[in-house]
């Protein structure tokens, strides 16, 4: 039988308290997460005085636009305690960076691609055609791909580490670092994607607070790659 909610709680009361062990706990993770997506925000601010973009940047503005909303909303699930749900959305993120890439490596379809009723290539075309140019992406896009339907990653997402089924959101170790760890990766793509497209954001304070943030990310990264993190404690 599902877990039941502790009595006299509501949904909104155990959001609330896995918010509260999530920057308990991760604190310092939380916070390079707001840096990131706070940079992606003060690049749109950047851009602002750019005097008539051209289709692919301004495409590529829109892309990078739609990314962030699902990567915030995507972080807000995760503080909730709804990590399956934040890997879905992220990977929405992730597949609007992957849309800016190809664009950026085929300007001449922007025309076409910004009519209406036109389709774009699907995402699986644009991995194969962005294969050799952007191998980093690949291990991202294999990891998020497992929780766009439901599938053994995203339905033992509801379990915990004793196999019992949880109903409602619950703080997992694991499960968060693991969504920060892949957000981490598609907001430094994005940060990336902005500047290869904009050579005004190139050599400025932004471009090189986006340096700083990846050599964070890299830094995180190492941290936590040789640590398996216990399951369901802090």
């Amino acid at each position: 039988m599902p877990a039941q909610l502790p009595h006299g709680s509501t949904w909104e009361d155990r959001e609330r308290a896995v918010h509260r062990q999530a920057w308990q706990y991760h604190s310092d993770d939380m916070s390079l997460a707001d840096d990131l997506l706070s940079h992606l925000m003060r690049g749109f601010r950047e851009l602002e005085a750019v005097q008539s973009p051209n289709d692919v940047q301004e495409l590529t503005l829109t892309l990078v636009g739609g990314a962030a909303n699902f990567l915030r909303s995507a972080h807000n699930l995760a503080l909730d305690g709804y990590y399956v749900q934040a890997l879905s959305l992220a990977r929405n993120a992730y597949e609007y960076w992957l849309a800016g890439a190809w664009l950026s490596a085929n300007p001449q379809d922007a025309p076409r691609l910004r009519q209406e009723n036109v389709d774009w290539p699907s995402p699986s075309d644009m991995r194969q055609a962005l294969a050799q140019d952007a191998p980093a992406a690949e291990g991202l896009h294999d990891h998020l791909s497992r929780f766009t339907h439901p599938s053994s990653a995203s339905v033992s997402g509801a379990l915990d580490s004793k196999g019992t089924l949880r109903s409602g959101p619950f703080y997992q170790r694991r499960r968060l670092l693991t969504f920060l760890d892949l957000a981490y990766e598609t907001a430094t793509l994005l940060h990336d994607l902005l500047a290869q497209s904009f050579p005004s954001l190139r050599d400025s304070d932004w471009s090189r607070r986006s340096d700083e943030l990846a050599t964070k990310v890299a830094a995180w990264a190492a941290r936590h790659a040789a640590a398996e993190p216990e399951e369901g404690g802090q």
